[in-house]
């Protein structure tokens, strides 16, 4: 098995395996697991109250979640067996993720989603959402009958949408007004697909 994806892989510095990303604290990528609920749901308020553009949940609706649903969005179920959120741990903090799930339908499992793609204001600079992204990718193109990634992205949001297209995305459509804001404002969201 990958050691990225272990259960409980031992921390490593990305010097040490690819010196396109080099830091200078210790960083852990993994599949959050149950024990990961909390965090993760305390990142997911963060990360709703910070860009309500890029999010569909209020930090109110995340807050009022329960954990058992979380548990839910973090591990593979009856209604999306093939799903994971692969996350970025900096010495035990969690700093950002990317989710993923796979449609399940018989006439919809060669589409993936990508979602929650997140990284904490301090960890940024450091290439963590490219790396994270990257390796979803390449979890993905494991996965027999897989055939595309698909994704949404706020038009506003500029660095997002180029990482995304550095990545191989490309635009496939436009969801106007795709949230209202609690303030009245209307946000229009990209789709954004990218073939395995």
């Amino acid at each position: 098995m990958n050691r990225s994806f272990r259960q409980n892989p031992t921390p490593y510095s990305f010097l040490d395996r690819d010196t396109r990303y080099s830091y200078h604290s210790i960083m852990e990528i993994r599949k959050l697991t149950k024990e990961d609920a909390p965090a993760f749901r305390e990142l997911r308020v963060e990360m709703c109250a910070a860009h309500p553009e890029a999010f569909g949940q209020t930090p109110e609706e995340v807050s009022a979640t329960t954990e058992e649903k979380y548990l839910e969005w973090i591990s593979p179920s009856d209604v999306y067996p093939e799903k994971f959120v692969l996350a970025a741990f900096e010495n035990d903090r969690l700093i950002g993720t990317v989710g993923f799930r796979r449609e399940d339908s018989t006439k919809e499992r060669h589409r993936g989603w990508i979602w929650s793609v997140y990284v904490r204001p301090e960890g940024r600079g450091k290439s963590i959402s490219k790396k994270l992204m990257n390796m979803t990718i390449d979890e993905s193109r494991k996965m027999p009958g897989l055939e595309m990634l698909t994704l949404t992205v706020a038009v506003t949001q500029t660095a997002a949408r180029t990482l995304y297209t550095s990545l191989g995305f490309f635009t496939n459509g436009l969801n106007l007004h795709g949230y209202k804001l609690p303030d009245g404002r209307y946000v229009d969201h990209e789709e954004m697909t990218l073939w395995l």
